[in-house]
């Protein structure tokens, strides 16, 4: 009977540590699969490759819709890349293809 117990009790602290930071995490904060810049096809090929002015100030409206600060690192050929702040705290760095509007996290 002891041991019955103390399963279901382990079953039961096992759902919440899976489900409990699900439903408090914040959304938004970042991009874990990538995104891409909207006026991009589907696919993620623009009809012709974003110039840098464009893809600064694009990747800067995109996470300024999430609350969040931008600042770009460096530009190697088609890419920049960018440290993304929130709270003045770095959450992540990304790389933008100017190519293919596609936004990924490296770090």
């Amino acid at each position: 009977m002891l041991s019955y117990i103390n399963e279901q009790i382990f079953f039961i602290l096992l759902a919440l540590f899976v489900v409990v930071p699900m439903v408090y995490a914040e959304e938004d904060s970042s991009t874990p699969f990538g995104a891409s810049y909207p006026l991009c096809d589907t696919y993620g090929y623009c009809q012709k490759p974003l110039t840098y002015t464009q893809a600064v100030h694009n990747l800067k409206a995109y996470y300024a819709q999430k609350r969040l600060n931008v600042i770009i690192v460096k530009q190697f050929g088609r890419f920049l890349e960018a440290d993304v702040y929130k709270k003045g705290k770095m959450v992540e760095k990304v790389i933008l293809d100017r190519r293919t509007g596609r936004i990924r996290p490296i770090y």
